[in-house]
This record gives C-alpha cells, structure tokens and sequence, in this order.
C-alpha cells in the first residue's frame, strides 16, 4: 500500500466502490446519517438512544448477511441473541443485550480477531491493520486490529465530527504536527487516523519525529528520535492556525526532561520554547502515561508544566493553547475525544463519543450489569460498541475503569459553548491482572 505520508499511512483513495459491502442496505444507512451533518452539535441524549435503538436490528443483521463461517450466527444463539442458529434474532432485543457480545482487548491479540471478520474483510488488502503498543503487563503480543477500507471511509467522517464539535467549527484549513513519525501511521491507530482525516480535510500534515537506524533486535519505539528540521519548520510558520498533536512523553521529553546545556541546545535548534500555535491554535494530546517516568501520575501534570511554553498566539502576550485529550484505544474504531480546556484548569477532563458509539459504564468486572444512572464520580468498568465498525462486532470491554461525569446537555469549554449528545467519562485507571481476567469471555 502506498501512503500518503512518505509512503505510508491510509491511502487517500480508499476506493470504496470496490467493495460489495459498499451497496450493503446497513452502509447505506449510516452513509444517509452522517451526511445529514454534524449531529454531535444538535441531538439531545434522547435522539441519541433513540438512533442506537434504531440502528440495533439493522446492525445485528448487517453481521448475520455478511456472515463468514457461521461465525456470528452461532455466536447469536450461543450468546441469547438469536432464536436458532440461522440467526433469527429475538424479537425483543434493546441495547444493553449488546453486553452478551462481549469481547475482552486481550482476545483480539495475535490472530484472535480473524475469526470474527465479516466476508468483505477475511484476506482483503484493501485495508489496514492497526496494533497497540504490547506495553500491557501479563500479554502476549499486542492488539492486532484489521480495518477495511469500507470501516475506515467511516471513521473520517465520524472522527472529524468529533473533532469539529470539540474545537467548534469545521477544520478545514491549517497546520497539522503529529509529533511522531511518518512510519507510524502504518500501523498507530491514533496516528493513521488524524493524520488521513486533517489531511483529507486540505490540511498540511507534518511529523515531528523519524525513525533512526538501529539494530535488528530493537523496537520502533526504541528507534524514534526528533525530526528537527520538520519541527522548526513547524514552530517558525506563521500560520494563525496550527495543531500540535502530541503524547505525554512527547511533551515530557521536549519541555520537562532536558536541562542546562540540553535544555540551551533544544532551544537553540528549534527555537523553541515557546511554541506558537497562532490565535486559533490548539495542543491536542493522547497516548495517557505511557513510557513516562514513574513520578508522572497524570497527564495534568504534564500540561501544567509546559503550558507556559505552548501559546495561541504569535507573541509572548497570548494565553497559553487549549488542550485537548483524546482517549485513543487500538480496538476502537473513533476516538473518546475531550473539549478544549486551559492547562491550569482543575477541571476533570471528561472525554465524550460519537452518537454512533453506544457506551454502557458497567457495575464491575464481576457484576456487568449496565448502571442505568451511574453516580457522577464512581468508577465503572468501561463497555461501547461502534456502529460504524463494519469488519467485525466491535463489542469491547478494553479493561479500563472510568468515573461517570455528571449528565449535562450543555457544557462550557474554553472555546465556547457545546451541545452534548451523550454523556461522558473520566478515565480513571487500567484494570489489575486479576480484574482482566475475570471478565474475559471465550468465543460462544
């Protein structure tokens, strides 16, 4: 597959005329609602449920025409789902019963997904497959992750309505710096993803880092170093719109690790910090604490100690860039994405999904009953199911406990007003060895 980016990355043309799925009736429904506009900025939590309701059947027998060996067929009736094993579904299903279709992270590591891929995506090259960083304790191998091009021409309009209603308007011109490298978005969810999204939008996508030789034995992650020439090139632009997209550690490493005579040379190269991001510039970040030094507890810490030196702006005198977090995980098709906040805020940085994704916060990894109010603040075990997934029954429980946040139709963020169409979440923490295990489910 040749990339955009250097030769890598999601084709531009995913070509979704190609595919037969392409005239599926269940594609062509979510095709008419999101083109219908941005319905993050108008429904109501209401509408939402009511579109999940509307869309369960179709989904659900979306899988079944598009069947490979009998797969969801048996797992329908294995799981209560369906009547019989022709996959007659019962006639009084509701969205919770998508919690029967369960499937932990770590069962999607390895090969562990072939199995569950629809006709349209069992040994197609028209795609994608994305992995995780294998940096969780007690796994074998990372989360492996087929896209098809059909899954991926969804998940641009999804995740950009997603980041449109975040910043509040429709990014479609600008500065784009993923501060990792080219060679990333072959396999990075979080990278393949914005990058091929801000690009097809007309925006200039560069990156921040490369990959540097090394010996046979090491890992890309041991390989990344700093690309300075595409940074300066970045951080001198005078653009009055950039985005910064960063990790944790990327922020760590240029801002908080170097001091005296590197902290001088890092300055001198770049020159930077400050970073200027122009009047409408914003720090989006992701990636959580990974490979940070163990003193670092929480991203906030992170934001807090370079928020000085990352400004919207051209000049000194501008605030400091809004940030905002995004929760990207490898079996998840969209992002969790979070608003723009000042880096000094104390607020808890609640993260929010698209209408198409249907969230239940669950009791825990013993009881996975959906709480139909969870207390604001009281942490759950985390369940969502894309709709939009079309390669697979993205039905994930990740292993990730989160706090509910308190149900409001209505949120301040510091770059205005937004409509929210479901409620949100704080992430919380990554579930111990002996909480994964418990709620790992076999195949029905």
């Amino acid at each position: 597959m040749a990339g955009p980016f250097s030769g890598y990355g999601i084709e531009s043309d995913l070509r979704i005329e190609n595919s037969p799925t392409s005239t599926d009736p269940y594609y062509q429904e979510l095709s008419d609602v999101l083109s219908s506009g941005n319905i993050l900025e108008t429904y109501s939590f209401e509408d939402t449920t009511k579109l999940q309701q509307r869309l369960l059947y179709p989904y659900l027998e979306y899988f079944i025409r598009n069947d490979n060996n009998n797969y969801y067929k048996n797992l329908f009736y294995n799981r209560g789902i369906a009547k019989n094993k022709k996959g007659e579904l019962k006639s009084d299903l509701q969205l919770h019963d998508l919690i029967k279709l369960r499937t932990h992270s770590d069962d999607l590591r390895g090969d562990g997904q072939k199995d569950r891929l629809v006709k349209h995506a069992v040994g197609s090259d028209s795609g994608m497959f994305f992995k995780s960083s294998g940096t969780t304790v007690g796994t074998t191998g990372p989360v492996d992750v087929f896209r098809s091009n059909l899954t991926l021409s969804l998940s641009r309009l999804t995740n950009g309505n997603l980041i449109d209603w975040s910043i509040g308007k429709k990014i479609d011109h600008g500065e784009c710096l993923f501060h990792m490298a080219p060679e990333m978005t072959d396999f990075l969810a979080f990278a393949a993803i914005g990058s091929d999204f801000l690009r097809h939008r007309g925006l200039d996508v560069s990156f921040g880092a490369k990959v540097n030789s090394g010996p046979a034995d090491t890992t890309i992650w041991q390989r990344i170093g700093p690309d300075i020439g595409e940074m300066r090139k970045f951080f001198s632009s005078p653009s009055d719109t950039k985005y910064f997209i960063a990790s944790g550690v990327g922020l760590y490493k240029m801002f908080m690790e170097p001091v005296g005579l590197r902290k001088f040379a890092m300055k001198l190269m770049l020159n930077a910090p400050p970073v200027y991001l122009g009047k409408d510039g914003v720090l989006m970040i992701g990636g959580g604490l990974k490979r940070l030094p163990e003193e670092i507890t929480s991203l906030s810490q992170v934001v807090q100690a370079t928020g000085e030196n990352i400004i919207a702006g051209d000049n000194r005198n501008g605030d400091p860039a809004p940030v905002i977090d995004m929760l990207g995980l490898t079996e998840s098709i969209n992002v969790f994405i979070g608003v723009p906040t000042s880096p000094f805020s104390d607020e808890p940085w609640v993260k929010y999904p698209h209408p198409l994704t249907y969230v239940a916060l669950l009791n825990s990894p013993n009881d996975l009953t959906p709480v139909e109010n969870p207390e604001p603040g009281k942490e759950y075990l985390l369940f969502y199911v894309n709709l939009m997934t079309l390669d697979y029954v993205e039905a994930i429980v990740p292993g990730d406990f989160v706090l509910a946040s308190e149900a409001k139709g209505t949120i301040t963020t510091a770059l205005g007003d937004r409509n929210v169409a479901q409620p949100g979440f704080i992430y919380s923490r990554r579930a111990e060895q002996n909480e994964g295990f418990k709620i790992r489910e076999g195949c029905g």
